[in-house]
């Protein structure tokens, strides 16, 4: 239980009142999506809609109920995001389980699964992908989702991530199309596929302690660290690109918008054609698509 920032709910508050309050209390604290977050945790936590939220404010709910609103709203208070809190996430057209073993989907990494449908241009083609850092299966599961004669590979070193790409898979019916094998990257694998995806960790280290809380505090740090130079993982990932990816196969990974030159110098190294550079919603470099050359 996150450390406590003095009680919210009083009372015998009504369904209104809760999500006034807690609203109130998310904009004093700064939290950069107060309304949403409010109305979220107040809609998912009571099992109400947003039409009975607007319609009958003067609802009552149950004291079981606004002790479990005040539960999450402290949690959120203490920089946990709204999909750890509420144990899912929305990405691409999927609902997906989140847990603290794995990564938080975010909607930049769309960006990923947007180039790899093009490289996959024709929907019903088989083809065979793998995803290098798997976590929840967000890119793989996408993928899968869109290209209905595609079959799938998820990577990850984290036994439990797996659990939960898995879980995942399984939520959305693509477990016949999906399996998921426990290594670093593409080590233990040495099939030839047409596609490789993935969002590899890229923070440098030192900048760790900077990032957003509900990043630092919350998300895997096996996932962010990138090492001295945030480009670790991508070299191993180029490298491994190599052998799993037949002539002429593509390699689509996530970058940090800053670092744009130093991935791509290091996949030129590693005998890696650039392709294309994608932008994410907001207008920065999120994606790099490369292809193996043909011999």
């Amino acid at each position: 239980m996150p450390e406590s920032r003095g009680v919210i709910f009083t009372g015998e508050p009504d369904l209104g009142h809760l999500y006034t309050t807690l609203r109130r209390r998310f904009r004093e604290a700064q939290i950069s999506t107060p309304d949403l977050d409010a109305r979220l945790l107040v809609t998912e936590t009571l099992d109400v809609t947003t039409t009975q939220l607007i319609a009958n404010p003067r609802m009552a709910v149950d004291a079981d109920q606004v002790a479990e609103l005040e539960r999450r709203a402290q949690e959120r208070l203490a920089g946990r995001s709204i999909g750890r809190i509420l144990g899912r996430r929305a990405f691409w057209s999927l609902d997906l389980r989140v847990t603290d073993d794995t990564l938080e989907p975010r909607p930049e990494t769309e960006t990923v699964v947007e180039l790899a449908l093009a490289a996959l241009a024709t929907p019903d083609a088989p083809a065979l992908v793998a995803d290098l850092g798997v976590g929840t299966g967000a890119i793989l599961l996408s993928i899968l989702s869109e290209r209905l004669g595609a079959h799938g590979v998820g990577v990850d070193i984290s036994f439990k991530a797996l659990i939960e790409a898995r879980r995942n898979a399984e939520r959305h019916n693509l477990d016949h199309r999906a399996m998921f094998v426990q290594a670093n990257f593409g080590s233990a694998l040495a099939q030839q596929f047409d596609l490789v995806v993935s969002n590899p960790p890229y923070i440098t280290t030192d900048d760790i302690a900077g990032l957003d809380r509900a990043v630092r505090d919350f998300d895997p740090l096996l996932a962010l660290d990138g090492g001295e130079d945030g480009l670790n993982a991508y070299r191993v990932v180029f490298t491994h690109a190599q052998h799993m990816l037949r002539p002429g196969g593509t390699l689509v990974v996530e970058i940090d918008p800053a670092a744009r030159d130093a991935v791509i110098a290091e996949a030129e190294r590693r005998g890696l054609e650039v392709e294309t550079v994608a932008d994410d919603l907001n207008g920065d470099a999120r994606a790099v698509s490369l292809r193996r050359g043909m011999v």
